[in-house]
Order: structure tokens, then sequence, then C-alpha cells
């Protein structure tokens, strides 16, 4: 007979009682088997009663269709019996989500795959249907917005760029209208599920506004509503930096496909950051979290616009690269207004501007030697004009986190440029839509 509570004997055909003996037994038991399971996945989560889900046969048949779909979508083409060595799911149960996948029309199969060494029928590949979804994401910068639209596949099939508008609301409106009009030009997708908008400030994703920026006149818009209603599509936002985040953690380089734990710095007109931890966005109690451009580095230093003084984006933003700039150039200098004017003067050797880089690229090693102290991320990724010029910033911040890292970590943690050289923020927009048909529910 077996241990456990009410345990049913074969032979008696009744429920046998086991002893306190073995009860403690199986209590025992239990608890050890528990304490290995933290171990192997780690988990220290405290549900939130508040909010839960149990995990029925629905869920778990959606958690493992998710699982099949996201690996899929980084290793297709795929066999069935490769799926089931990657997932650890039986090949019965893959067999039943392929069978529903098939019929939703989310994969198909692609011909025969190579016959296996003893003979036999080959397997056959699968793969994700490129047309099954057309995924819409919004850009939105102060000067310009690019809306766009990819496949299931992440393809950019199309996209159009226009300048922002300082009006919020017949700007939204003139966004609705191209959207219309690309889903009319790409009818041959077979659903469109909703539509991703990157922000260049603040904003409340439950409330689904748009609350502030320092470079867009726009205050309190309720963007999620506007575009909902313009477009009869669901829409999902996210500010700039949480957006990049994102896609480097979704489509980022091949050798940090398993990171779990990411911070991304985004140098532009200021700074902001993106964290990702365990996989997951992290937005904080009032979804505002990522602001450290505003951690002060400087308690004498100058006034910061947030009311603060000596917050690190004085020291290691693109404007205050170009004013450094200004500073050194002298008189016979050239002018130059933008960053990506200035990262071209370092290209071609300009002292003033390297040593304007070089200085920005310290005070960038300084902030985010603070936040791995804090945060403890796996990899390191910095997006901005800046980056062009990677050759001479990277040594500069890598030496100051390891002067000033607490040991032994120093040589552990990656830093590395955006792994997208042009608008990581549109990549990030368009997957906030992926993500939501490929993660992995939230249960409690």
């Amino acid at each position: 007979m077996k241990e456990g509570a009410f345990n049913l004997s074969p032979s008696r055909k009744r429920y046998v009682v086991p002893s306190e003996v073995d009860r403690s037994k199986t209590l025992t038991q239990q608890i050890a088997k528990n304490q290995t399971l933290q171990r192997r996945h780690g988990f220290t989560r405290k549900p939130n009663l508040a909010d839960v889900t149990a995990a029925g046969h629905d869920m778990l048949r959606l958690v493992n269709r998710r699982i099949l779909l996201s690996i899929l979508s980084e290793r297709q083409p795929i066999s069935r019996a490769e799926i089931a060595k990657i997932s650890g799911l039986n090949k019965a149960t893959i067999s039943t989500i392929t069978g529903e996948l098939l019929k939703d029309a989310c994969i198909i199969e692609e011909g025969s795959g190579r016959t296996t060494p003893i003979g036999g029928k080959p397997p056959t590949p699968l793969r994700l249907n490129a047309k099954r979804f057309g995924l819409f994401g919004v850009d939105i910068r102060a000067d310009e917005t690019v809306l766009a639209l990819c496949d299931f596949n992440n393809r950019i099939v199309s996209r159009v760029s226009f300048e922002t508008g300082s009006v919020a609301s017949s700007f939204l409106n003139k966004i609705a209208k191209e959207i219309r009009k690309f889903r009319s030009q790409h009818d041959s997708f077979i659903e469109f599920p909703g539509i991703g908008v990157s922000l260049p400030g603040l904003v409340d994703n439950q409330s689904g506004k748009f609350l502030l920026s320092v470079v867009l006149p726009w205050r309190d818009v309720p963007v999620v509503s506007l575009l909902e209603k313009a477009t009869s599509l669901p829409v999902i936002i996210d500010n700039s930096a949480r957006c990049s985040a994102l896609a480097e953690i979704w489509h980022g380089k091949a050798q940090y496909a398993h990171v779990r734990d990411l911070l991304y710095v985004g140098v532009s007109t200021g700074l902001a950051c993106g964290v990702v931890i365990d996989g997951g966005l992290y937005r904080g109690g009032n979804n505002t979290a990522g602001q450290f451009g505003h951690i002060p580095i400087d308690i004498n230093g100058p006034d910061c616009r947030c009311g603060q003084r000596g917050c690190w984006d004085l020291y290691a933003s693109d404007k205050a690269t170009l004013k450094r700039y200004a500073e050194l150039r002298g008189p016979n200098g050239k002018r130059v207004s933008t960053m990506r004017k200035l990262m071209e003067l370092v290209e071609t050797g300009d002292a003033a501007a390297t040593e304007a880089v070089r200085e920005t690229a310290r005070y960038l090693g300084i902030g985010i030697t603070g936040l791995i102290n804090g945060l403890d991320p796996e990899v390191v990724v910095i997006g901005g004009e800046i980056t062009k010029g990677w050759g001479v910033i990277e040594p500069i911040i890598v030496e100051e986190t390891k002067r000033n890292l607490l040991a032994p970590r120093a040589h552990r943690v990656a830093i590395r440029p955006s792994a997208f050289e042009v608008r990581p923020s549109l990549k990030g927009a368009l997957t906030l839509i992926q993500n939501s048909l490929l993660s992995v529910p939230h249960m409690g």
C-alpha cells in the first residue's frame, strides 16, 4: 500500500487510515521533496491571494500551449520529437497540442525532415504560420512616430513614419486611420490581435494613460481608450525604455537567449531604464519603475528639472554630452546640435568630441555600477546613439564597473550594446503584442 492519507486498498476495497507514524513519515518526505524542488526551481514567490488563478486543466493546457509556441518561435523549423526533448512534455501531450495548433492555423507542417539513421519515416518539421497574426507596433517619440506591421515570425512587412503631433487626440486619430489602411492592404492575415505602443515618458498601464514627459507636450492622455475606440483592436502601452528591454529579452543576440534578468539603459535626451526580472518586465507598484536617471550621484551638483540636484541624467545623457562637447571644442571647433552628428565627429577622431564621449562613458559606468550592485542583472544592455562609439565607451564603462562592483561579481556581468541599431523601442512595441500571445499566464 502506498503511503499517504486515505489510500484505497485493492484487496479489501475500503479506505485504510494510515497510522500516525505513516503520516509523520509522509509529511517528512513531502517537506524534503518540496525543499528539493525549491532548490532546483527557486520557488520563493508568495502567492497573491487577492488575484489568484488556480492551475486547473484549462490553465495547464494553456501554459503548455504557450511553451510549445515559444519553442517554435525560437527553434523553428523543429520536429515534435525535438520539442518533447526540450520541453519535457510527453509525446501524447505534444501530439494533442500540435493538433490543436494546426487546426487553429497557428502552426504549419513543412515537408519532411531528414531520414533517421536507422530508417523509418522522417519527422515532419513544424513552424509558426507567419500569416496567422499581424501585429501592430507604434513607436512615439517627440519628433517622429513610426507605425509598423509585422507577421507572427516578427518580420516587418510594412511601416510608415510621420511627424509627431502636439495635440494627442487628433494625432492618435491619424495613427488609427493608418492602422485601418494597413489592415485593408494586408488582409491575408487571419487575425490582428492588437496594437503595442511605446511612449517617451511615464505611463500608467492599469488605466491605459500616458501621464507626462519632458520631451512631449502631452498630459494625462487616455491612449488606450482613444486607439481602441478608433481601431476596434486591443491596445497595450508602455514607456520606451521598458519596451526596449522587452525587445532585448525576446529578440536579443543568440548568446543571451536564456537570460532571465536584464537591465536596459537607454541614453538619449535623458536616461531611462527598463528592468526585466525572471523574464518579465518589472513596472513597480505605481508603474514608474526604471526612473534611475534621477538618482543623485552628486548632492552638490547642478539643479535638475525633477527638483533634485546632481542627478545621473545631468552627467550621462545625450544633452550632457553635447553640452560637454560645446565647452571643450573651443572657438574653432565644429558646432553640432545632435548626438548623431557628434558621433560622426568621434569616428573622424575629433579630440573634443572623443573626450566628451569618454567622460560620459565614465559617468555611465558609475551609475551602472550602482544598479548592478542593487539589481544583480545577468546582462546590462546600453542603447542610444552613443553606442555607435562602442569601441571608445565600452572599455571605460567596464573598467569603472570592475573597480567598484562588489566582489566576486566584477567579471560575470556582461555589458553590451543593444541588439537593434535602429529604434529598439519600435521592436519593443511590436513585442508587447507578441508577449501577450506567447508568455506564460499569471497564476497567483
